[in-house]
């Protein structure tokens, strides 16, 4: 698993994640929105960009986004 944070000068923060670190990430995110409901959101919009995602990726294609 690795992961790359990078901070910019304007406050964003950019992450580089694996395909394993990428998921422990969404996981959490979604774990933590049940208890903490300004996470929920969040959590809406993982949860649909990961459908989205996985409708349009091809049968044994791993994305890379």
């Amino acid at each position: 698993m690795q992961a790359s944070i990078m901070t910019q000068q304007n406050g964003t923060i950019s992450l580089l994640l694996d395909p394993e670190a990428a998921q422990a990430a969404f996981a959490s995110i979604v774990f933590a929105s049940r208890f903490h409901e300004d996470i929920a959101p969040l959590a809406r919009i993982v949860e649909e960009r990961l459908k989205a995602d996985s409708r349009r990726r091809k049968p044994g294609r791993a994305s890379c986004r």
